[in-house]
């Protein structure tokens, strides 16, 4: 009876191993089941932002490196561009990580939104700051060429620097892939 306890909670322990080891090995590939070591490169031609005065900007780009098909990317460029009245500086470019769905979750990503403006002929400068933690930011949609993400009403917390800012804000746009070319999928 003694070795049939131990036979199973060693069966416990090698399935709870397995799925362990099946988490941490995920890969990014492309193509399909090669791993991708090298940039990775994403861009926008029209992102939203919702932080209390909504800003549509024209061109965004975020860069980085994949190391041994790693699925947390270091990033080394964050760019938000083409906005108006609305400047948007990068504090801190932080990492994403890409889970075996396709959801992308950012840590350490930290940028200010500057909405300058005049009211009653005085310049006015809103100046809101945006800090990502673990926070799910959209999908990336696998398997299709170019690969494709959606930061579709991505809630991104935001601590309330002036009175013009929202507790959090909101991401919505598309962002393709043109590196590598191809197809991307997580294994």
């Amino acid at each position: 009876m003694r070795y049939v306890k131990m036979l199973g909670l060693l069966s416990v322990a090698a399935v709870a191993l397995m799925a362990f080891a099946g988490f941490a090995s995920a890969t990014i590939t492309s193509p399909a089941s090669t791993a991708y070591t090298g940039t990775i490169q994403m861009t926008s031609t029209g992102v939203e932002f919702k932080t209390g005065g909504d800003v549509k900007c024209g061109h965004s780009l975020l860069e980085g490196t994949v190391t041994s098909g790693a699925t947390t990317i270091p990033i080394t460029k964050l760019t938000v561009n083409e906005c108006g009245t609305t400047t948007f500086l990068v504090l801190n470019n932080g990492e994403l990580t890409i889970a075996s769905d396709g959801t992308i979750t950012m840590s350490g990503t930290e940028y200010t939104k500057q909405l300058h403006r005049t009211i009653f002929g005085f310049p006015v400068t809103t100046h809101c700051i945006l800090r990502m933690e673990k926070t799910p930011i959209g999908k990336l949609t696998e398997g299709v060429e170019p690969a494709v993400w959606h930061p579709e009403d991505a809630p991104i917390p935001s601590p309330v620097t002036d009175s013009a800012c929202t507790a959090s804000a909101q991401t919505i746009g598309t962002y393709t892939v043109i590196q590598p070319k191809g197809a991307i999928t997580i294994d």
